[in-house]
């Protein structure tokens, strides 16, 4: 899952670059390949995949291949993070995977320019390397590198694991889910066919509250808002939100209700939440988000479209530029909502 950070952080070494894995990532890796793309010197994206089964790094290679090529990379820095094994230092864990990357990267004109072991990213682990004997080290406390300071100050939060980032979207008791499932079948049957217009300014008026609302949202409040996001024109005109300065307000409203949200509404709150993320470079929090909507609603349209552009590295960059486009579309919806209620 690709991560970037929104401006370049200058760090002074090897061991601080590696420090700042987890605060790329959003989480600290276990078990995991971490590709850190290099571009003028600086690291343009990091992506991590699971380590694989040696049957399967040849796959690997070429599953790498098209997202790192359309990201013009022509370097990269190889992390392997796993426990050590009873052969350290003579062989290094999963040194056939490198030498397989190495050699299929290579082929398509991207230079493997260092690949390092770790143990963990955390204080005092003792890093080695792949391509020389020699090189060594041990890591810097993570949370006091130039990166973890300029995530924090960007409102990140950096998880213990993958694990414990996916639990944030922890659903609400079963009870209060089965009680908002009976509450929106009575809604949708007994309601007349809404206006685009109107639920989405009932979206944007949510987001206003986000700062200032005390407690969680009503029973009412979210079965109301699944209903405007289930509404395909509401929930493709709120991908928009994410260019205005409100955009973390929303992110935190599409965040409560991914856990708040029966299935299979739950899904459109969590694309949302997906695209959010991710178009801020927070690749962890987008690839937990998109495995809730696939688990609420799975062949869900936006949520395949969505996974698509980050399984392809697109640049967080261009997801704002459409961002902008669906503004647009906010704008128009919202105006006709306007009109509608300055009317006698």
């Amino acid at each position: 899952m690709p991560t970037t950070l929104p401006k370049p952080i200058r760090v002074r070494d090897a061991a601080e670059l590696y420090a700042a894995i987890p605060h790329l990532m959003g989480f600290h890796p276990s078990d995991s390949l971490v590709v850190l793309v290099l571009k003028d010197d600086l690291v343009s994206m990091t992506m991590r995949v699971d380590l694989p089964r040696p049957r399967h790094r040849g796959f690997l290679a070429a599953q790498l291949e098209g997202p790192l090529l359309d990201q013009g990379a022509t370097e990269v820095i190889l992390v392997v993070v796993c426990a050590p094994t009873e052969h350290i230092p003579e062989e290094l864990p999963h040194e056939p995977l490198v030498t397989a990357l190495r050699h299929g990267l290579g082929g398509v004109g991207i230079d493997v320019v260092e690949a390092v072991w770790l143990p963990s990213c955390q204080k005092d682990a003792k890093w080695l390397c792949y391509l020389d004997i020699d090189c060594h080290g041990t890591l810097p406390d993570p949370r006091l590198s130039a990166v973890a300071a300029a995530s924090a100050h960007e409102g990140n939060v950096t998880f213990e694991s993958r694990a414990a980032m996916a639990a944030i979207l922890a659903l609400d008791p079963p009870e209060a889910m089965e009680r908002r499932s009976a509450m929106l079948d009575e809604l949708m049957t007994n309601s007349a066919e809404p206006d685009p217009g109107t639920e989405l300014r009932r979206v944007s008026d949510a987001i206003d509250a986000v700062e200032n609302r005390k407690g969680p949202l009503r029973d009412d409040e979210i079965v109301a808002l699944a209903r405007a996001l289930a509404m395909p024109d509401v929930r493709d005109a709120s991908l928009g939100f994410a260019v205005q300065a409100r955009s973390r307000l929303a992110e935190r409203l599409w965040l409560e209700l991914t856990r708040a949200c029966p299935a299979p509404e739950r899904a459109e709150a969590a694309c949302l939440l997906a695209f959010y993320a991710y178009q801020r470079g927070d690749g962890g929090i987008a690839s937990v988000a998109l495995d809730a909507a696939d688990e609420a609603c799975p062949g869900h349209s936006l949520s395949k479209l969505i996974r698509a552009a980050v399984s392809a590295a697109f640049p967080p960059s261009q997801m704002r530029a459409l961002a902008v486009r669906y503004m647009d579309s906010a704008r128009q919806l919202l105006a006709q909502s306007s009109s509608g209620r300055s009317q006698p």
